[in-house]
């Protein structure tokens, strides 16, 4: 079938009839037909004499071939015209055969033109007319629209429901909040007029005491001068000659023998303080407790696997095989001097590195005179002196030979906390730009990393820090479910 568009025709005209594309260095043979030049050679390639036309089957007893200048122009001109003007296509018409689409087909549920149905591929299928297979199809939406609408409404009254829940969560929050607020005013009141009857009960006791030893020593003294006297008497009658000294001694020794002085009785200092220090000492217990739910439910969720890392290990630290613990050893150990080790103090740093999140981990202290636990940036300096505080990219906290823990917060601060740690809790909150230190033993708080300078600073990759010079091992512990 001839092609009916002109464009279509241009590029038949323009166009190979051996490799079907468009001509390439075009060539005429002697008997008017146009090839690309590689294609008509190759297809004489295996022929000497009498070269005959693809095209005609003409026979040419010589090998004549003339360029055609003006088809190769032509054809430059058909590529371009190809790619600039693309023909608008009429909607509705098949692809194949350029028909309008008139008819749906059931089986394979696609529209088709007349053609379409007497072909093969549709021939044997049931086809309805457009607007039939419509209508059908509007009564199959239909009847899936009610379940989609029941679908979103669903969605929307669960969305209600939750803004409901959101509402009255916060509305039971803020009802919560101000009954913790009057719960601890009425708890401040309470301590505050407990504190003043202890007080007053501690200054009764006090002038009872004292009242007793008072009158203790009244009684004392007067008997003290009262010996005294008799002293002085015997000590006299003593120096008389005999026959005055026994005129009259039975009666010196009667005085001796009848006067009494008994010891008073002493008074005891402790009396009823240690029942009335009880109830503190207890309240002290249950802040502790209260204190130590908070440290569960902040630090028990984000227990991470820390492991150290020899990479960066003094050469006296002795590690253990399976990076759990460190220990300081008397010999120095033969290592790579790289620029990740700690040359001059026994320091080493976790394997793993945090830029972002809550990891919490805890480390078994006890028995050590001397260690140093925290976080510090990764790019911190390795070699001779190091400052440990926030201004230099550590937040540590540290003991020495037995005196209270302490946290190093400047250059020249130490912060006091507790005596006698047997582990440590350290969690970092990366996005709070916090460091926290606890007691992991009685989950209470020891100390807290969050002023200016670790906000502006707590930045990078941080890593875990350690510090020891002691034969006890330092140890990271798994934190318990």
């Amino acid at each position: 079938m001839a092609a009916t568009n002109p464009a279509e025709s241009l590029q038949d005209e323009a166009s190979c009839s051996i490799c079907l594309d468009y001509f390439t260095d075009p060539v005429t043979t002697d008997c008017g037909h146009n090839f690309c030049r590689s294609c008509i050679t190759q297809s004489w390639e295996a022929t000497d004499t009498d070269f005959p036309c693809p095209q005609c089957r003409a026979m040419s007893p010589q090998r004549n071939l003339r360029p055609n200048r003006q088809l190769a122009n032509m054809t430059e001109m058909v590529k371009n015209l190809s790619q600039t003007s693309v023909r608008p296509k009429e909607e509705n018409l098949c692809e194949k055969h350029e028909e309008k689409l008139k008819l749906f087909c059931e089986e394979v549920q696609k529209l088709i033109c007349i053609i379409c149905r007497e072909s093969r591929d549709h021939k044997s299928h049931t086809v309805i007319p457009i607007e039939e297979a419509a209508q059908q199809y509007k009564k199959k939406f239909k009847m899936h629209l009610k379940p989609l609408k029941k679908n979103l409404e669903d969605l929307l009254k669960f969305k209600s429901t939750e803004e409901k829940k959101a509402e009255e969560l916060k509305s039971e929050t803020e009802r919560k909040r101000q009954i913790v607020e009057s719960e601890f005013e009425e708890l401040h009141q309470f301590l505050n007029k407990e504190k003043q009857i202890f007080l007053s009960r501690l200054e009764e006791e006090e002038k009872k005491i004292l009242q007793r030893m008072s009158e203790n020593e009244t009684q004392v003294e007067q008997q003290s001068s009262s010996l005294k006297q008799l002293i002085s008497k015997i000590e006299e009658k003593s120096q008389q000659p005999a026959i005055e000294l026994l005129k009259d001694v039975k009666d010196a020794l009667s005085r001796c023998q009848k006067m009494t002085f008994p010891v008073p009785e002493a008074v005891s200092t402790d009396m009823k303080l240690g029942f009335q220090l009880s109830f503190p000492q207890q309240l002290k217990k249950w802040i502790r407790k209260f204190e130590g739910f908070d440290w569960w439910m902040e630090c028990g969720r984000y227990a991470v696997n820390v492991t150290l890392d020899p990479e960066t290990a003094h050469p006296n630290l002795v590690l253990s095989e399976d990076r759990k613990s460190v220990v300081w050893g008397v010999t120095k150990q033969n290592v790579p001097n790289t620029a990740e080790r700690f040359d001059t103090y026994p320091h080493v740093l976790g394997s793993e590195g945090f830029t972002s999140g809550r990891h919490y981990w805890e480390v078994e202290v006890g028995g050590e005179p001397v260690w140093k636990l925290g976080v510090c940036k990764d790019s911190v300096g390795r070699e001779g002196a190091i400052t440990l505080s926030p201004e230099r990219g550590f937040w540590t906290v540290r003991l020495w030979y037995k005196q209270k823990c302490c946290a190093l917060t400047s250059h020249e601060t130490e912060h006091p906390l507790r005596e006698n740690l047997q582990a440590v809790g350290i969690l970092l909150d990366y996005e709070a730009k916090q460091v926290s230190f606890y007691d992991a033993e009685d989950k209470s708080p020891l100390y807290t990393f969050s002023d200016t300078v670790t906000r502006n600073l707590l930045t990078g990759k941080l890593r875990p820090f350690f510090g020891t010079n002691s034969e006890f091992p330092l140890r990271i512990r798994p934190v318990p479910d």
